[in-house]
């Protein structure tokens, strides 16, 4: 939630943006139910430890915050984010760097990425 919220305060708050930062939420929060519901049937090694996460884990979000820092660090906030403002058509608007927002809430919940545990 903290790099939705991050990436909302920093300027990317178009309709579009808004609805990718609510979908990026909603699959961090299904990427936690659904760990804890298949916790038990995840292969596990001999020490009883899991071998692998299933899609990517929470804390790779991680390196949104980070990317958010730098980027207020610099000033580069609003219009001025990594590949500005976009227009798709008449008054709808959204900002290209929120599609980092949508592949890394993909790949949280996704089944066949498969993230060795070390």
């Amino acid at each position: 939630m903290a790099p939705a919220t991050l990436a909302f305060a920093v300027g990317m708050r178009s309709f579009l943006d808004v609805i990718v930062l609510a979908v990026f939420v909603s699959c961090g929060i299904a990427r936690l139910a659904r760990y804890n519901a298949t916790v038990a049937s995840i292969p596990k090694d001999s020490s009883g430890k899991i071998e692998y996460f299933e899609g990517t884990p929470i804390p790779i979000s991680l390196t949104l915050v980070i990317a958010i820092a730098y980027l207020v660090y610099n000033e580069r906030l609003d219009d001025d984010l990594p590949g500005g403002l976009s227009h798709i058509v008449n008054e709808v608007d959204f900002h290209p760097f929120v599609l980092m927002y949508a592949l890394l809430g993909t790949a949280m919940v996704s089944k066949t990425l498969k993230i060795p545990k070390i």
